[in-house]
């Protein structure tokens, strides 16, 4: 029997002498009914170290995983953040005085740039206003104040011109109008900067897409891919949305997809009207709009000559104005010449009842019957076209016809006509780079480098066409 009764504690002792006996059970010990437990953070600080290299393996494996997929997470958090946005601006729980669409770039001529950007509800207390300039922002131009646009209560539209251009780097801000509205500190509502190529003689980069239409993931992932190749201009060929009424549509299918990577705001955009885009008002409210919509433009000094076609208008006023453009001295000197229009005059994939029971094979006839006459006359080398949503190229007398409709409208598989012109097939969702090379010397001409990427990156298609004329027939 014990000479010593703990009555104060519950844990055995060694049998040293009792005023050096320690506590060695890992229970709790009892002391005037105190209970003594490690803290929450000692108890962290222990599992940790026991657990540290699982941890470490854990974390490494999490990091590696976000690494590997870090393209689809930017692609998924963009296709979420501009759904919701585009809720929140819908249900007027932003506050009034917010840009809504940040600002888009589309070609209006060789020499102007049409300004297109949205608020989500008037300033009539202090104007819109957009200032550019090339060297110093002290020498800018002010435009303003730019009469409003109103669709509804979230949706107030402007546009402004900016031009003549030069060959330079244009900045451009947009600002509400304050009492001297040339000071340099005023708030901006936003500011980029894009290039213009009116007499450049060096590589032109044009990123070429078309028929996005609902398809806003992969319209999303095209333009992610085109922003890492940093083109100089965009070319879209028709059909950004499904709906042209949608005010939806404008917003989460086409301009958020194009300004959240930066690209609307900084690159120039060569537009042609699809069917689906096509506005029988004219009005244009989120596209280039002018005098008519078709239209051309020159680009290095003249060697590379656009034309901008509208396929839905069957209107003699335009085959006027196409004759008269093709004989103008500008189109004759130039090295390349290019037509832009978006349903293609020979196509050959399409649903097959709509094709034949429904005729849609008669759409946009004229420009196989009388325009392609006239381009091979007047010796046009390439024509990009949508509609079609697949990829095709090839060469019919003399003249090279690319299709290009993949950027996001379900694909078309069946074959309703076979051409026997088409050399390169890609039945999958893509975008091209269209690279325009000066020339080594005077005797000899740009050259135009086509490469096709498909949805994943990957270079699918590739041709170098010449000009047909050289260097000393243009000088």
């Amino acid at each position: 029997m014990s000479h010593y009764q703990i009555t104060d504690f519950n844990e055995p002792y060694s049998s040293v002498s009792f005023q050096f006996k320690q506590p060695t059970s890992p229970y709790p010990t009892y002391r005037n009914h105190i209970v003594y437990k490690p803290t929450t953070t000692l108890q962290i600080s222990r599992w940790l170290r026991l657990h540290r290299k699982s941890i470490l393996l854990f974390t490494c494996f999490i990091l590696f995983v976000l690494y590997c997929t870090r393209y689809w997470i930017v692609i998924y958090w963009n296709f979420l953040a501009i759904k919701l946005r585009n809720t929140l601006f819908d249900r007027g729980y932003v506050s009034c005085g917010v840009l809504r669409k940040q600002p888009v770039l589309y070609v209006q001529d060789t020499n102007h740039v049409q300004v297109v950007w949205e608020t989500n509800c008037g300033t009539d207390d202090k104007p819109m206003m957009l200032s550019y300039w090339s060297d110093s922002k002290e020498n800018q131009t002010i435009l303003g104040p730019i009469e409003p646009h109103i669709l509804d209560n979230t949706h107030t539209v402007y546009k402004a011109t900016i031009g003549p251009v030069e060959n330079s780097k244009i900045h451009y801000s947009i600002y509400l109008s304050e009492e001297n509205d040339r000071s340099l500190h005023r708030k901006t509502w936003t500011e980029n900067t894009f290039g213009w190529h009116l007499n450049s003689d060096r590589s032109i980069r044009i990123a070429a897409l078309a028929d996005n239409q609902f398809g806003m993931l992969t319209f999303l992932t095209l333009l992610h891919q085109i922003k890492r190749i940093q083109p100089d201009y965009l070319l879209h060929a028709g059909d950004a949305v499904q709906n042209y009424p949608s005010l939806r549509q404008w917003q989460t299918d086409f301009t958020d997809p194009l300004t959240v990577f930066g690209l609307g705001q900084t690159k120039p955009m060569v537009y042609a009207h699809g069917n689906h885009d096509f506005d029988t008002s004219s009005v244009y409210s989120y596209t280039r709009s002018g005098e008519h919509p078709w239209f051309s433009f020159t680009m290095a000094a003249g060697a590379i000559h656009f034309i901008v076609l509208d396929s839905n208008l069957d209107w003699e006023i335009q085959d006027d104005w196409l004759r008269q453009e093709t004989t103008t001295e500008a189109f004759k000197r130039a090295q390349f010449r290019i037509v832009v229009v978006h349903v293609p005059p020979f196509l050959e994939y399409w649903d097959p009842e709509a094709w034949f029971g429904l005729k849609q094979s008669e759409w946009s006839a004229f420009i196989k019957e009388r325009y392609v006459p006239l381009f091979e006359a007047s010796g046009v080398d390439l024509v990009i076209s949508g509609h079609q949503h697949n990829y095709e190229r090839g060469e019919r007398n003399g003249i090279q016809y690319a299709i290009i409709g993949g950027a996001g409208g379900d694909l078309d598989f069946d074959q309703v006509k076979d051409w026997g012109m088409y050399e390169a097939k890609l039945f999958d969702f893509h975008f091209v780079l269209l690279e325009f090379n000066p020339p080594a010397s005077q005797d000899q001409s740009w050259t135009l480098k086509w490469d096709t990427y498909n949805i994943h990156g990957e270079k699918v298609d590739t041709t170098r066409i010449e000009s047909r004329i050289k260097g000393k027939e243009y000088l």
